[in-house]
Formats: structure tokens, sequence, C-alpha cells
């Protein structure tokens, strides 16, 4: 059929004529070799048609601009593997193996990744206060919370809070210190068990720090995945929907 016919590949035209030049070398060098045996030509005549004999050997052992057509073609192919790898895998885990390092994590990814919401739960026996006083790392990422909600960040923050009156005292006179904070909203919900639950901060939906108590030890992880926070993100948010706001402290 008309116009069936396949485009030749890049550098066929070349290789073509590359490879008729390379039998008119070989030609010539066997010519030139008999010619100077036959008429007793000297060493310094017959070093031309030597080393032209030499290229063409090399030049069929090694045909070097297939193979660097091929290199090119296996380039491609390992950048095209790489960008499919990276697609599959963007994911990233990352374990923290003591509370340092994972409120330090948290600290330094809110505040240095542009992060524009956060929503974080806090399920503990104890009071913020009290976990505080244990745990410096935890009582700076608290503060750099309510810093970074002042410079305009959106929070939305739930308290997991015991029977106690303690816990009670405290999220009402939170609600009272953090009133200016017009982007920094906070519910709780009463959970009257015995031990530490799994907290965690979604930010943006783009990470999730997840942190494990289990006594005085705390271990965390961040995931660095979409859909895995926008699982936790949907969790979040059946459980804020669920919480009550924080009612003003009685006054005195």
């Amino acid at each position: 059929m008309a116009g069936s016919g396949s485009p030749s590949e890049p550098g066929s035209w070349f290789e073509r004529w590359d490879e008729r030049g390379l039998a008119v070398a070989c030609l010539v060098a066997v010519c030139g070799s008999a010619t100077a045996a036959l008429f007793g030509l000297s060493a310094a005549w017959q070093m031309p048609f030597l080393f032209t004999a030499v290229y063409a050997i090399l030049r069929t052992l090694v045909p070097l601009t297939a193979s660097h057509r091929e290199l090119g073609s296996l380039r491609a192919e390992v950048e095209r593997l790489r960008h499919d790898f990276d697609q599959v895998n963007s994911s990233r885990i990352e374990h923290y193996p003591d509370a340092a390092s994972f409120y330090r994590a948290a600290t330094d990814y809110l505040v240095t990744r542009d992060t524009r919401h956060l929503d974080t739960w806090y399920m503990r026996i104890g009071t913020p206060d009290d976990f505080s006083e244990s745990t410096a790392p935890f009582a700076d990422y608290f503060q750099a919370v309510l810093d970074w909600a002042a410079a305009g960040g959106s929070v939305k923050r739930l308290f997991c809070i015991g029977t106690s009156r303690a816990h009670t005292r405290w999220t009402a006179q939170h609600r009272e210190e953090t009133r200016h904070l017009r982007s920094y909203s906070i519910r709780e919900v009463t959970w009257p068990i015995k031990a530490d639950l799994m907290s965690m901060a979604i930010m943006d939906t783009s990470a999730v720090f997840l942190a494990f108590t289990v006594g005085d030890r705390v271990q965390g992880m961040r995931i660095e995945d979409t859909e895995a926070a926008s699982y936790f993100k949907s969790y979040f948010d059946r459980h804020w929907e669920n919480a009550r706001d924080v009612p003003r402290a009685p006054a005195a």
C-alpha cells in the first residue's frame, strides 16, 4: 500500500554510508598492501594501509554508531522505569523510637513544610500539662502549634478527656487562654478508658503523625501519603462532628 512504508530509524542513513565507507577502506587497504608488496615499496609507504586495515577491523568488531543509539535507548528506558517506580512508591514511612524524635519531627514538619491546616487529637490519661512536665519535646510541640495558629495556621484540636474534673477544668481553661486565636478550634469527647490511646496529627492531608504510648515510653511514625492521610482525615472528621464544643470557664 502507498504510504505504508515505515520511516527509517535515526542514524540509518549515516550507518549505510559508514558501512560503505568501511568496505571501500578495506578494499583500499588490501589493494594498497598488495601494490606495495608487488613493487617492493618501503614499510613507510605501507603504514597508511596498515592503519586503515586496523581501523576497519576494529570498526567491524565494535559497531560504535549502533552502540551509541542502543545506549541512548537504554538510558531513556531507565528514566521511564525510574519515573514509574516513583509513581508507585510515592508514600514514605518514617519511624521514631522515642518521644523526643517524634515531637521534634512533628514540629519541624509543621513549621517548615508550608503546612496550612492541622487536625490533631490528644488522647491520654493525663492532661497536656501533666504530659508536658515529663516530656519536654511535647511541650515544645504543643506550644509550636499555638504559635503556628497565631501566625495564621488553621487548627482543629480534639481532646479526649477522662471522667475526672481535672480534665474538664483543663480544657475549659485552655479554651479561655486560646480564645484570641481565631483559627484555633477545640472540642472534647469523653472516653473513660484507663489507657492512653493513639494520638495523631494530620497535616494538610499529606502527612500523618501517629504516637503510641506504652507506659512511660512514646513511639511514633510518620506516613507521607495523600491516600492514607485522607483515611485518617475522614476518621478524624467523624469524631469531630460528634464531639462537643468546650464551654467557657465559669466566672470566679
